[in-house]
């Protein structure tokens, strides 16, 4: 975008304190200095950073499916980006650099939300766990599910437990992509191909 508007962004610095007798310099410093080390580089580390912490704590962030809570994270994401003064609004030297540069960190920002989404929704599914009891939890390789939503990797398996000391277990109800064992032992597999619900009976 600078080089676009590179004529003017050499006006604007001929004007700047330090860069009157060497606006080109100072230009050239942005493109190969400022703009990948304080910007290209802070944005890709906290991208990764965010990426992960969307897997992580994908059932909390606020919103129904993967793109909506993908959007949620990459606004924090630019939120910090701008706290930290890496969007590039540092780089502008007029209104109109800013407003082009604000329109390429929106762009980005869709971009980012919709890749993050994408990538997270092809390593993963949602499976809803369901008790008709509190007294009879679900336990997924040694985690407490029970009525709890998560999302577990794509063809996955995972030891599924129904601790019966508090309750009576009957059976395993599945439907969609999940699947188990056996379904009439408290103690057994859990295979997990799509989305889907897995509950006791």
């Amino acid at each position: 975008m600078l080089e676009a508007l590179k004529g003017t962004s050499i006006a604007d610095l001929s004007n700047t304190a330090g860069c009157t007798t060497t606006p080109n310099t100072c230009f050239d410093n942005i493109i190969t200095v400022n703009i990948p080390y304080e910007v290209l580089l802070p944005c890709a580390t906290l991208g990764l950073l965010f990426g992960v912490l969307y897997g992580m704590y994908f059932e909390y962030i606020p919103g129904k499916g993967y793109a909506i809570r993908a959007i949620g994270i990459a606004l924090i994401f630019l939120i910090i980006l701008i706290v930290i003064g890496s969007a590039g609004n540092a780089s502008a030297t007029d209104t109109t650099e800013l407003a082009t540069i604000r329109a390429f960190d929106t762009v980005a920002l869709i971009g980012y939300a919709y890749i993050l989404s994408k990538l997270y929704r092809r390593l993963t599914r949602e499976v809803n766990f369901e008790s008709p009891s509190d007294k009879l939890k679900i336990e997924v390789d040694g985690r407490n599910y029970t009525h709890k939503m998560k999302t577990l990797s794509l063809h996955s398996s995972h030891k599924l437990k129904a601790p019966t000391e508090k309750g009576v277990f009957h059976q395993w109800l599945v439907s969609g992509g999940v699947s188990v064992e056996d379904p009439k032992s408290p103690e057994t597999k859990m295979k997990v191909d799509g989305d889907g619900l897995l509950k006791i009976s």
